[in-house]
């Protein structure tokens, strides 16, 4: 039987990104005709001082963006990890300057949670809640509205959340997320990254796909294909 409702949610995911402008697209660098392309030696090089030289896909988002949201509801965290080998780390780092001033904002907080998500090894438990509390039931507004997924979804304690939050840690994790994303210049999320040497082009994969399901999997077999390179 047809899911008609990921088939709504992909054909107006592709019509988001085949008509708006906003710095919540896929990044700019590549034409709609290529999948992926290969950066300079540069820029490789920057990658791999951040990142190691062992097999790496480095995901910038934000959970203000709905695109971001979208391609997430459908290729989430669990699902590529179970799709891909086990020594591949991926690492997700929050792009916190959307649409606000520097270091104010929603943004800022959500990025400050989503680095003591890391600490506290919840990730995966969080990230959907979250998503979903911005663009769905829209009921996360604040620090307290975030602190109650964690102690809903993850089983964290109020305590544990607050220790993690106010530590010296936590501070410094968001202050190296933020100079990365200054040092390699990320401007537009949902940016992916590749072994450091390739970035997919997630809207050339939209517009070369025929259906959602295809999608999926192009951009596994695309992911793993980039792997062996």
């Amino acid at each position: 039987m047809i899911n008609t409702r990921k088939y709504m949610l992909f054909f107006s995911m592709l019509f988001l990104l085949l008509i708006t402008s906003n710095n919540c697209l896929a990044s700019n660098k590549l034409d709609n005709l290529s999948l992926y392309d290969k950066l300079t030696k540069e820029e490789q090089q920057l990658f791999t001082k951040e990142f190691g030289k062992k097999p790496v896909i480095v995901e910038f988002f934000s959970f203000l963006c709905p695109h971001c949201y979208e391609f997430y509801t459908g290729i989430n965290p669990k699902f590529l990890k179970n799709k891909i080998s086990k020594n591949v780390k991926i690492i997700r780092i929050h792009y916190s300057k959307m649409g606000q001033e520097e270091g104010k904002g929603l943004s800022t907080i959500l990025g400050y949670a989503w680095v003591v998500a890391k600490m506290l090894n919840v990730e995966d438990k969080v990230i959907g809640p979250i998503f979903d509390g911005i663009h769905k039931t829209e009921s996360i507004h604040d620090y307290n509205s975030i602190k109650r997924i964690f102690v809903r979804k993850a089983g964290v304690t109020g305590n544990m959340f607050d220790a993690a939050w106010n530590s010296n840690i936590a501070k410094m994790l968001f202050e190296k997320e933020y100079d990365i994303i200054e040092k390699l210049n990320i401007h537009l999320v949902p940016d992916i990254y590749v072994n450091n040497k390739f970035i997919v082009n997630i809207s050339g994969l939209y517009n070369s796909t025929s259906n959602l399901n295809n999608f999926y999997q192009n951009y596994i077999n695309l992911i793993k294909r980039l792997l062996k390179r």
